[in-house]
Formats: C-alpha cells, structure tokens, sequence
C-alpha cells in the first residue's frame, strides 16, 4: 500500500490570519507616518508664522526707532502710522546751505526727500519741519566763510536746501523721507490681512503677510508707562507697541481653516530729543 504524506503549505486559516496580521502593522505604520509628517509640518509652519513676524519687527523698529519725538509722528490710528524718518544729518550752514555728514550714498539716492527739520538753539530743542521742493549741490563757502566755519568732514557733503531754513548758523539739522505703514487685506495670502509701506508719495507695496485682524499700533503717550490703544496727540507719542499676531503662510494639514500663529509685542520709543 502506498503512503500519503501531508503536504507542506498554509491553511486557509491561517493565510486569513497573516493577511489581519500585515494590515494591523500596515495601518499602524501608515498611521505613523502621517502623525510624524503633520508633526513636522506643524514644525516648520510654526517657524513660517515666527519668521513673519519677526521680518515685520526688524524692518519698522530699524525706522521707527529713529523718529524725532514732536513732530515726527504726521498720522496715526491702530491700523496706521505716518512717520517722517530721518536719512541723513548735519549742521546748517547759511544762505539755505547744509553741511551735511557722511552718509552711505546708495541709501541717500534712494531714499526720497521729503524736507528738512531745524533744531532751535534753546533749551528745549525744538525741531521745525519744512517740505523739500528742491535740493542740489551745495555752496561750500556758505559753510566755510561764515563767522562759524563748518567743514563737511570726509564723505561729507554740502546741500542747498529750497525753500531755504530758518535758523541760527550751527544748528542741528536733517533731511527726512515720509513713510506710511498699514494693516490691509493682503494680496499675497487670500483673506488674510498683510503688512504694508508706502515712502514718500509712492505706492503701497506689501512687504510680509499673513496677519490677524488682532495685529496693531498700540501708543505710548507723554509720561505715561504703559502703551493705550487711543492714540494720543500726535505731538504727545513717545513710542509704539507692536502688537505681531502673525500667522502662517498655509493652513495646518488636514485642518484647512486654521493656521499655525505667532505673536510678539515689540515696544519702539522714539529719540532725537534731550528733554523727553
């Protein structure tokens, strides 16, 4: 009689069983992964969020912070704020000339001059603003003959000035550009709110976005510690909160309508004023 021997394989049973086994593991891992990439996902749109607003923070404190306390703030409301910034410095000369300190000519060309600001020679040191209409070489005798000899050190320039300033030989003077920054509707990130600069008399351009509507100008009123959201006479501003509630760029994975945010409070006072 022949035997039969049993042959080698795998039960039904037991192939059904293998198969519940991998896929177990399968979605366990795919489950992984996915945890993992929205993980890092989150990550990197985190930093997004902080990175906006930092770019915003570093751009208006380096032209903030150089604002004259009095008269340099033109507009402001919790959305805006026009300032006049500084671009170059020196002393008045006579006969509508300046002597004007070195200055990195790139930044002097391309800035645009909006007008001069005179320093009286009292106590208080009060500057006076006058719009520019025109401005060319100066006279470097204006400067050097007069009965205060002013010589414009290396690099320096001499500038004459229309309509000509109204102040003592010697008196501190600078030449500044108008510049307007705003919370808008962005059109870089749909439906969201962005940052925006205008200088001079130029055109917005929208230099980082997105924003929350929370984002704003808080102010710093005269003698007073903490920053109000009622703006104060304008006269009256020592500084600016910023308030940088700042979002990211895309929309959290897998949760369309919400963003990864960031938030800081910078406080910028203003200087250029002894007596403040």
């Amino acid at each position: 009689m022949r035997s039969h021997g049993r042959r080698a394989g795998l039960s039904l049973i037991e192939l059904i069983i293998s198969l519940v086994v991998v896929s177990i593991i399968g979605v366990s891992i795919t489950r992984l992964l996915t945890t993992q990439t929205r993980f890092f996902s989150k990550l990197s749109l985190g930093r997004d969020a902080r990175s906006v607003t930092r770019q915003a923070r570093n751009l208006i404190q380096s032209e903030l912070s150089m604002v004259e306390i009095g008269g340099g703030v033109v507009a402001a409301s919790n959305d805006s704020i026009t300032v006049r910034v500084p671009i170059a410095f020196g002393l008045y000369c006579a006969s509508g000339t300046m002597m004007l300190l070195p200055t990195d000519s790139m930044y002097l060309a391309a800035a645009s001059l909006d007008g001069f600001a005179i320093k009286d020679t009292t106590v208080a040191g009060v500057y006076t603003y006058t719009a520019l209409t025109a401005t060319a070489a100066g006279t470097a005798a204006n400067c050097t003959g007069g009965a205060i000899q002013i010589t414009a050190p290396t690099g320096g320039l001499y500038r004459n000035l229309t309509p000509s300033p109204s102040g003592t030989q010697a008196s501190p003077i600078f030449l500044y550009q108008t510049v307007t920054y705003k919370f808008a509707a962005s059109t870089l990130v749909s439906g969201q709110r962005g940052l925006w600069r205008k200088a001079s008399t130029g055109a917005y351009a929208e230099i980082v976005a997105p924003f929350d509507t929370s984002a704003k100008f808080r102010y710093y009123n005269l003698y007073a510690d903490t920053a109000q959201t009622t703006v104060p006479t304008l006269a009256n501003i020592r500084g600016v909160e910023l308030r940088l509630d700042a979002k990211a760029p895309q929309p959290t994975p897998g949760q369309p309508t919400n963003r990864e945010s960031s938030s800081i409070r910078t406080a910028i006072f203003f200087r250029n004023r002894m007596d403040s």
